[in-house]
């Protein structure tokens, strides 16, 4: 009997990346973000609370981090070239780690915009890998 060999399916490389894309890419934007809305403005207890209870502000800051997260599971699938869904998915889980450890230790955070952040970000980081998978298999014109 021949034995088959089992491919591997995680990518400790692609996934390495994919985390450090989705983690410095929001942190960066979000730091950009907050030295434009805090240009010129003290940055205090209150001025925090003003941004947590803007919807409009929330929405933005969510689809910054959810667009990293989209490119942290791009990156996974593109670096690991197997089991993209697999290494695009590990990105969600981890981006819902650290945003289950939020809803548990920030309390300035609506509970709303946690919730919504974990239900989604598995699913966006999905599509990021579905989308290299398509650019993989996408014949050169």
């Amino acid at each position: 009997m021949a034995e088959q060999k089992s491919e591997r399916k995680f990518h400790f490389m692609g996934v390495l990346l994919g985390v450090a894309v989705d983690n410095l890419g929001t942190y960066i934007s979000t730091a950009l973000f907050g030295s434009i809305y805090f240009a010129g403005r003290p940055v205090n207890e209150e001025a925090i609370k003003a941004i947590y209870s803007n919807i409009g502000l929330l929405f933005i800051l969510m689809v910054m981090g959810l667009f990293w997260s989209f490119f942290g599971g791009f990156i996974a699938a593109k670096v690991a070239k197997r089991a993209e869904y697999f290494n695009a998915a590990i990105i969600g889980v981890i981006g819902a780690a650290i945003g289950f450890d939020s809803m548990l230790t920030d309390h300035g955070v609506p509970l709303w915009f946690e919730l919504i952040g974990f239900v989604v970000i598995i699913p966006i980081s999905l599509l990021g890998g579905y989308v290299a998978l398509k650019r993989k298999k996408a014949p050169l014109k």
